[in-house]
């Protein structure tokens, strides 16, 4: 018994993730936020051509919008994690409900993420993207 309260106290002072760490993190997230960069494949996206993209999320809803177009997404966080991992998965179009596997991180109002194009894909380990890859980094900004 004292080796378990042992194990619980190391895990509350050492500062692991505990079970409400993604609440912590999507709390972080609420709210509206703007693409301020995007790399695909390597590549960086001239700002000029990222338009007014934004998302909007509230609870674990991520709404992308590009123009007039909106993107439905539902979000579940594992900060447990290192790095950070997101699962995101469509509520429309042909990728309904297939899980497309992130990471992600928050630094002050930024939320920088990376994933793949496709939900194949595995999960990136690393915030960079190579050519033929099919994987990007973005990169937003809190309003």
């Amino acid at each position: 018994m004292k080796h378990a309260a042992w194990l619980m106290w190391s895990f509350i002072v050492l500062g692991q993730p505990g079970p409400d760490a993604a609440q912590k993190d999507l709390q972080a997230l609420q709210g509206e936020w703007t693409m301020v960069g995007l790399e695909v494949n390597g590549q960086e996206v001239p700002p000029g051509r990222l338009g007014n993209t934004t998302v909007r999320i509230k609870g674990s809803d991520y709404v992308i919008k590009v123009k007039d177009k909106t993107f439905p997404v539902t979000v579940k966080l594992d900060p447990s994690k290192d790095p950070k991992e997101m699962d995101m998965v469509p509520q429309d179009g042909a990728g309904k409900d297939k899980v497309h596997k992130a990471i992600y991180k928050i630094e002050k109002d930024t939320l920088i993420l990376c994933r793949g194009l496709n939900p194949e894909q595995d999960r990136p380990r690393e915030f960079a993207t190579w050519p033929d890859t099919n994987y990007f980094v973005v990169k937003w900004k809190k309003n």
